[in-house]
């Protein structure tokens, strides 16, 4: 159960959000306006808010600038409601939905945002490990293999799992840089990688998990992300990659701009190859960690 807050002037609509949610175990209050909204935020800080954007005297907009402002509410994942967005809620809402609401459609962006809260409560604080970093640190700093290795490997990759585009990253505290690749976007490549936020890698890092999208348009957290939204890739697979000492320092992926590409099965081949993606990666004569 989640305590959520929902600002909305609609007295019928208030009551209808709040019926579904309230059938589905959470805790909700509602407020007719966004001071109201904010009071209740105050006394009890929430799980989640959600806003209807035009609102008497305060929109829900400026709620949202708000509770970004204040290190207490910051992290509290917004959900806005409008029949005409504003551009800057992309910016202060974690999710928008469009005005006739339907409740399924609220609903389910409500326990998919839930459930990140629950599953990654640390990652920053992961990533941003000192052990860790030095370790990736050591990988950034030796001299690239000769012949490119880690270019060819990819390309196998690409191979063995059927997937077109294939990656080793390694994981700063806020970028995942690409060591070696077959198939990226010209514009991946020229950068050398993306933020860390973009990228499901930093959870793969952070959480020691590997990380299977069937498609990213389902996905709330990764859809609008330019790694997903610019590249159109819809498809991702990956699985961490363990120093000799045991630290997460990267990933091997794959993915496709075709929906379905990337299963179990694909997460398993990336699994059988990770030591020889660490041979590449180590000195001659270090052997990598077990998976």
């Amino acid at each position: 159960m989640a305590s959520i807050v929902i600002a909305e002037d609609d007295r019928d609509i208030a009551e209808l959000l709040a019926t579904v949610l309230s059938n589905a175990g959470h805790a909700v209050q509602t407020a007719p306006s966004g001071a109201a909204a904010l009071d209740l935020i105050g006394r009890a800080t929430p799980d989640l808010v959600i806003l209807d954007h035009h609102m008497p005297g305060m929109t829900g907009l400026e709620v949202a600038d708000r509770l970004r402002a204040e290190e207490s509410t910051s992290a509290i994942p917004v959900i806005m409601l409008s029949a005409a967005t504003p551009a800057a809620a992309r910016h202060l809402c974690d999710v928008t939905i469009s005005k006739p609401v339907r409740p399924k459609h609220l609903l389910e962006a409500t326990e998919e945002l839930l459930a990140a809260r629950d599953v990654h409560p640390g990652t920053a604080a992961q990533l941003a490990d000192v052990p860790r970093l030095l370790a990736v640190s050591d990988f950034l700093t030796r001299p690239a293999h000769a012949g490119g290795g880690l270019d060819t490997f990819a390309e196998r990759l690409a191979v063995l799992t059927g997937v077109p585009t294939a990656a080793i990253t390694l994981v700063l505290n806020d970028s995942v840089v690409v060591a070696g690749s077959h198939g990226l976007p010209k514009w991946v490549r020229e950068a050398g990688g993306v933020p860390a936020e973009w990228s499901p890698d930093a959870i793969v890092v952070a959480e020691d998990v590997p990380v299977l999208i069937a498609d990213s348009r389902e996905s709330e957290e990764y859809a609008d992300t330019p790694l997903f939204a610019v590249s159109g890739v819809r498809s991702y697979a990956s699985v961490p990659l363990h120093s000799s000492e045991g630290h997460i320092v990267g990933t091997l992926c794959v993915m496709d701009e075709k929906p379905g590409t990337c299963t179990e099965d694909t997460v398993q081949i990336l699994h059988s190859q990770r030591s020889a993606a660490l041979s590449l990666l180590s000195p001659a004569g270090q052997a990598p960690a077990g998976a």
